[in-house]
């Protein structure tokens, strides 16, 4: 069943205009920049446009589709920061909060610190907090340097596999 869409006049589009994405999304398809093009605009929750482009393999000339399933890779975090920048909007939390505040675990945390003798876990100068999480100033990290003190307790612990 197609996606029920919104008068764009009645939540303030020009018409006109949404008529010249899709031409707009052919062109980058044609010329080969993207294989295939979805776009969706809305307004206060009502939709105006979802339309898509081409396909969703080049080699296999699928066509994309309004439920085609994309990998996004880390597209994930502006998402999820526009999702808590909503919520900080509504008062839920203040950039200044600890983490430990919705996630206690984290008021437990260390950090590992290189001194004369190697390296030691200590207590953090200051807890993490929310605004940490969104400039990644957190302190937080992965295992791509295996070799690295981190890289090597991450292996330890079994959180990563070599």
């Amino acid at each position: 069943m197609p996606m029920q869409l919104s008068d764009p006049v009645k939540v303030g589009f020009d018409p006109q205009r949404l008529d010249r994405i899709k031409p707009a999304m052919r062109r980058y398809v044609d010329s080969g920049v993207f294989s295939g093009i979805s776009t969706m605009l809305a307004r206060r929750g009502e939709i105006v446009h979802f339309e898509q482009v081409g396909h969703q393999n080049r080699d296999t000339q699928t066509p994309l589709t309004a439920d085609t399933i994309y990998r996004i890779y880390s597209m994930t975090k502006p998402i999820i920061c526009t999702a808590l920048m909503m919520l900080h909007e509504e008062g839920r939390f203040q950039l200044f909060h600890p983490v430990a505040k919705y996630l206690p675990a984290f008021g437990k945390v260390k950090v590992l610190v290189q001194g004369a003798y190697g390296t030691k876990e200590v207590a953090p100068n200051a807890p993490m907090t929310i605004q940490h999480l969104f400039t990644h100033t957190s302190g937080l990290t992965y295992n791509f340097l295996e070799e690295s003190p981190v890289g090597k307790m991450y292996l330890d612990s079994g959180l990563m596999s070599d």
